[in-house]
């Protein structure tokens, strides 16, 4: 019986530590931890006084762009009835220029003055003989011109005196007498210009420099031959006629040559006689048509004038007379004038330098090109060309005006600012089938853009407020009081949290200036509550990226007692921080204020 009783009273023990253990847990549970997990603690989150610049204002992003320049040929030089044959080098090579070497790359910043394409003196040359042979045929056509006027002229006014004569004898007997001796004198005139302008071309054929040069050639190798003939064994049959053979086909080519040329001095002097014989003729042409006149000029008086057809038969022909001529002598002005822009394109040593400085884009040709055509040979950005073009929208389209000074940060610069202008604004927006309504926004960037390129992403602030050299911290770090003073917390000498008042200034939302109360480098605290539970890395991760600060510290006194310290109190002062935080309905505020500002 006492064995069975021990082992009743031991079960009954058990029983009770049983139930007591679940009542415990029950009562753990349900009222014990979520009290516990009521209570707060507060973590300290480190930053420091710095000294600079606060800023205020608008940002937005945007990329760079550039306004392109160019160096361009722009002769056009054509060679009309020429067939051209894109085979053949030689014929190709005298006709266009033709470049030895270039100097820059794409991407390579250029100075003014700096060299880029240096053109082959054998082109150079070969250009200009077309270009002065144009202008030569241009003078040929001209005289011709005038000589079909005056010799046409004369026609038609013959005619239309013809057709007034039939109104009057003395008017008709008159002007035939006229017209015939002055289309005479004309004509000799018209002659006196021809040969002359003959007499012209082949003095200039005379002394061409490849005319010449070829005369020299084929003499040489006449010469050459000949004396290689006279060296030969006549019993060698087949060597002397062989070199004979030679020897013969020189002297022809040569004897061709010579006598072209002979023939142009003998057209010269033909002309120049002719010339004398016109001048002699012209002479007594003049005299008769004075002696004649003289005899006329009483009929002639009297003559009565008719014929309204006639004459505007005879001012049409003139006028398209004179049209001839004009298109002659525009054509020469053009040969003169297509040759002075070649002189000055290519200089005195055939190298094209740089007109302006930039940022080279493109190059359009490279050595052993020909300028075949006119058009852009390299295209290049000028240094005061960088441009942004942003969207801002309607609400802060008002505080920007053209002139308005920016501030641009290039991400690929991170360290880096530079100075823009508001350089035009777009008055309508363009966003008509969106909710946002923006307006394009174009900055001129200003200072030194060489390290720039066309497509980097820029940040842009416009400035809208701002201080200069002053002291400031994260705002997050300001404790304001229901009485409006302001404070920061720093560490005491026992490392407790303390209070410290400070005067503030301007703040841009993320910083805020102190005026009085730290000197630069001071560290202060973030102050942050943190329920129980909750992951505290994670809050002074998300709090040093809210406000910028370097790290965390959690508070000695993180759990908080009923004799801690409250709000601040009434008459200003901040007592240590021994317990919980001020409270945020009252003390601190809720939240920082947010504005679209950098510092």
């Amino acid at each position: 019986m006492k064995k069975i009783r021990k082992k009743t009273l031991i079960k009954l023990a058990a029983a009770a530590v049983a139930f007591l253990s679940l009542s415990g847990v029950c009562i753990y549970t349900v009222f014990l931890r979520p009290a516990l997990m009521d209570r707060e603690r507060v973590i300290y989150m480190e930053t420091q006084v710095q000294s600079g610049d606060l800023v205020q204002g608008i940002m937005e992003n945007g990329s760079v762009e550039m306004a392109v320049s160019s160096v361009t040929y722009d002769l056009d030089i054509s060679y009309d009835g020429e067939e051209e044959d894109e085979d053949d080098d030689d014929e190709e090579t005298g006709r266009y220029l033709e470049i030895e070497e270039v100097y820059v790359v794409q991407g390579q910043r250029m100075e003014e003055g700096d060299p880029l394409f240096k053109f082959t003196q054998s082109s150079i040359d070969s250009v200009r003989r077309n270009l002065e042979n144009s202008v030569s045929e241009a003078r040929v056509e001209l005289a011709e011109a005038n000589s079909e006027y005056n010799t046409q002229a004369q026609t038609a006014r013959s005619t239309y005196n013809s057709s007034l004569a039939e109104a009057d004898t003395a008017q008709r007997t008159y002007d035939a007498s006229m017209n015939d001796l002055q289309q005479q004198i004309n004509l000799l005139y018209a002659d006196i210009q021809v040969l002359q302008a003959e007499i012209d071309d082949w003095n200039e054929k005379l002394v061409d420099e490849d005319t010449l040069e070829e005369y020299d050639d084929l003499k040489y190798e006449m010469e050459k031959a000949k004396e290689l003939l006279e060296e030969t064994d006549a019993s060698s049959v087949a060597a002397y006629v062989a070199n004979y053979a030679d020897y013969q086909t020189a002297l022809s080519a040569f004897e061709e040559l010579d006598d072209l040329l002979q023939s142009y001095r003998d057209g010269i002097e033909e002309n120049t006689q002719e010339i004398l014989e016109h001048n002699e003729e012209i002479l007594e042409a003049q005299a008769a048509l004075e002696q004649e006149e003289m005899l006329a000029r009483q009929e002639y008086d009297s003559a009565v004038q008719g014929g309204s057809l006639a004459d505007a038969i005879y001012g049409y022909t003139l006028e398209s007379l004179q049209d001839s001529v004009n298109d002659a002598q525009q054509a020469l002005a053009d040969a003169s004038e297509l040759l002075e822009d070649f002189e000055a394109f290519v200089g005195e040593d055939g190298v094209i330098y740089a007109d302006g400085s930039g940022l080279i884009t493109e190059i359009a040709y490279e050595a052993g090109d020909r300028l075949t055509t006119a058009g852009t040979m390299l295209s290049y950005a000028t240094e005061d060309s960088y441009s942004i073009t942003i969207d801002v929208s309607e609400e802060d389209i008002s505080h920007i005006s053209v002139g308005d000074t920016v501030i641009i940060e290039m991400n690929a610069y991170p360290d880096e600012t530079w100075e823009g202008t508001v350089s035009a604004i777009t008055t309508s927006a363009d966003s008509s089938y969106s909710s946002t309504v923006n307006y394009p926004v174009t900055i001129h960037v200003e200072g030194d853009t060489s390290r720039l390129f066309g497509g980097m992403t820029a940040d842009i602030t416009f400035v809208t407020d701002s201080v200069e050299d002053v002291l400031y911290v994260s705002s997050g770090a300001i404790v304001t009081g229901e009485d409006g003073n302001t404070g920061v917390y720093v560490e005491d000498a026992e490392g407790n949290m303390v209070l410290q008042p400070v005067t503030t200034g301007f703040s841009n939302g993320t910083e805020t200036e102190i005026a009085d109360g730290l000197s630069e480098g001071d560290t202060v605290y973030i102050a942050s509550t943190v329920s129980a539970g909750i992951d505290e890395a994670s809050l002074r991760e998300s709090g040093e990226e809210e406000n910028g600060v370097p790290g965390g510290t959690e508070g000695e006194n993180a759990d908080m007692d009923e004799g801690g310290a409250g709000a601040l109190p009434e008459d200003g002062g901040f007592p240590q921080m021994g317990g919980e935080l001020p409270s945020r309905d009252g003390d601190l505020p809720q939240e920082m204020p947010r504005q679209n500002a950098m510092p």
